[in-house]
């Protein structure tokens, strides 16, 4: 890492601050459409603050945008590109920029969406999730975007955590085994020539972020030293020794201590027992959530000095929406609290994975050629969303389907089970089918948090490919039956709402009626798209409407 070295040599204890820093991208964008880069304020980030690393889409709200539900891979690497040239123009080395790519590379309109690691993880196919991790990375490097935060790490012990879906399950071993496999097809090279050469796993949530006393998201976890090493660790310990180039620490607090400023766990576990070497960020605004969240600190510069100043491990402050870092890092420096080798450490760290990916040249800061104008990174771009990635996730997606049970239509019914569904001119005898329930006629609910938006959407037009059905469409596209489509309840579609019932569409008598003069009813059930808090359950049960629904079919 020898351009990494003679970097830190020449900077400033400013510009080692810098990049201990990240910004959300919207403190760079101009106000109003189309949305864009404003030169003027990332020139004034550079400048003042030195800034090291930004994040995020601009969609990731719960809504479009000027028009659009997100950039695709030229977009992305047309804002990228301007702000690795102004960042040379500064004298400064190469952002890198980091995502949320936990089902694909989801932030980028056009890539190909692949099965939530939950489903992944019911494949139980190590090599299925390492060619998984390959074409996120792939498609965040076409972005140019190749610091991926994930996998998720987490043992999903609470059911009612709103982030089960998100993990690869509640056995240590599986998801061990799975996250390896991600994060090596996640960090294998590109093809000569493209640029970024490499992608960067960020294994997340270190540690026992998916063990809340109450099952709600950020709520503190207590473990044993027996449960913590036996249950959690595992996975940790296997992206480690599987190379994994940084990882992210969690919200919540173990044991009455928030992790974030944890020299035991961050620090002793992860650093000297997992042995760990790679770049170290927080989650969003933890550093200040010393302060703001968990009451630990008094002030926010006590904040930040708990967290950087009390070990050596914490390397990046996910800020992100505030200059307060940078300028209480720059006052924590001048008096002395925090001195220059600790700098020192963080920034190498920062820089040293910058190389890695191959951003990163010799200094002083050479303008980078325009990466859109190399013929191998035009053909990685061009490859986003192709035939063979869709004929990807559509082995992934098979491999991942879970039957539960197959059973004949009634219990002490002496016929076939139910499945596979078969029209009576492939030799089966359904020739006319029901299709119901608030998931039928949704990509959305298919896919989940994290797409497109942080709280996933349910505006199939945000999402829709050329080849994309719902369930309700595809029924009608395999021909051989008629299909009849009554709703029965509606969720609400919108975010925050996940606690909300399903509101009756269609009369019981209406239902009735449609059931029995069906041969097969198919009851699509789910429930909104959402993650992290605003996911929060107090009961796993369906909504009462749901249920309600289910009901009255099951009478006809």
């Amino acid at each position: 890492m020898a351009a990494a070295t003679l970097w830190l040599t020449r900077m400033s204890a400013a510009d080692k601050i810098g990049q201990m820093t990240q910004l959300d991208i919207s403190m760079v964008l101009a106000d109003g459409c189309p949305l864009r880069i404003d030169d003027a304020k990332l020139r004034r980030q550079l400048r003042v603050h030195r800034l090291g690393s930004l994040l995020n889409s601009p969609f990731s709200g719960t809504e479009p945008r000027c028009g659009s539900s997100g950039w695709n891979a030229t977009d992305w690497r047309a804002a990228v590109e301007h702000i690795q040239t102004a960042a040379a123009d500064e004298g400064l080395p190469p952002l890198i920029y980091g995502i949320d790519s936990v089902h694909g590379a989801s932030y980028c309109r056009g890539a190909t969406l692949l099965p939530q690691q939950l489903g992944l993880a019911a494949s139980f196919d190590e090599s299925l999730a390492a060619a998984s991790g390959w074409l996120t990375g792939k498609d965040s490097r076409a972005a140019a975007t190749p610091w991926m935060f994930a996998p998720i790490l987490g043992v999903a012990t609470h059911p009612l955590w709103p982030r089960v879906y998100e993990t690869f399950g509640e056995d240590p071993l599986l998801v061990a085994r799975m996250g390896a496999a991600v994060v090596e097809g996640m960090q294998r090279r590109g093809g000569e020539g493209e640029i970024p050469a490499r992608a960067a796993a960020c294994m997340k949530h270190f540690v026992g972020y998916s063990a809340p006393r109450n099952g709600h998201d950020r709520e503190g976890a207590w473990l044993s030293r027996r449960e913590l090493e036996q249950t959690y660790l595992p996975p940790f310990q296997a992206a480690v020794d599987a190379g994994v180039q940084s990882a992210m620490e969690s919200y919540q607090e173990v044991n009455g201590e928030p992790v974030v400023g944890s020299a035991a766990l961050l620090q002793g576990l992860l650093r000297e027992r997992l042995g760990f070497e790679g770049l170290l960020v927080t989650d969003w605004h933890e550093v200040g959530n010393l302060h703001d969240f968990h009451r630990a600190a008094s002030s926010p510069e006590e904040a930040v000095l708990l967290a950087i100043g009390g070990s050596s491990s914490l390397d990046m402050s996910m800020v992100p929406t505030d200059e307060s870092f940078s300028v209480l890092m720059e006052r924590l420096h001048a008096s002395g609290a925090i001195d220059e080798a600790r700098l020192d450490v963080s920034a190498l760290r920062v820089l040293r994975l910058k190389e890695w990916l191959g951003l990163l040249p010799p200094p002083p800061a050479l303008r980078p050629a325009p990466w859109s104008h190399s013929e191998a990174t035009v053909r990685l771009v061009e490859s986003v969303g192709s035939a063979s990635d869709a004929a990807l996730a559509h082995e992934a997606a098979r491999a991942t389907v879970t039957l539960l049970k197959n059973a004949p239509p009634f219990d002490d019914d002496e016929r076939p089970p139910l499945l596979p569904l078969l029209p009576a001119d492939k030799g089966g005898s359904v020739r006319r089918v029901l299709v119901t329930g608030p998931a039928a006629d949704s990509l959305g609910r298919l896919s989940g948090g994290w797409t497109a938006h942080w709280q996933g959407t349910v505006a199939d037009e945000e999402i829709r490919g050329a080849d994309t059905p719902t369930l309700l469409e595809a029924l009608r596209a395999a021909g051989g039956w008629e299909v009849d489509h009554l709703p029965g309840c509606s969720l609400p579609g919108t975010a925050f709402a996940v606690r909300s019932s399903c509101a009756q569409t269609n009369s019981s008598a209406e239902l009735i009626a449609a059931a029995a003069a069906a041969d097969v009813v198919v009851a699509c059930l789910g429930e909104d798209p959402h993650t992290e808090k605003p996911g929060d359950l107090d009961d796993l049960s369906l909504d009462a409407g749901q249920l309600d629904l289910v009901r009255v079919l099951a009478s006809a």
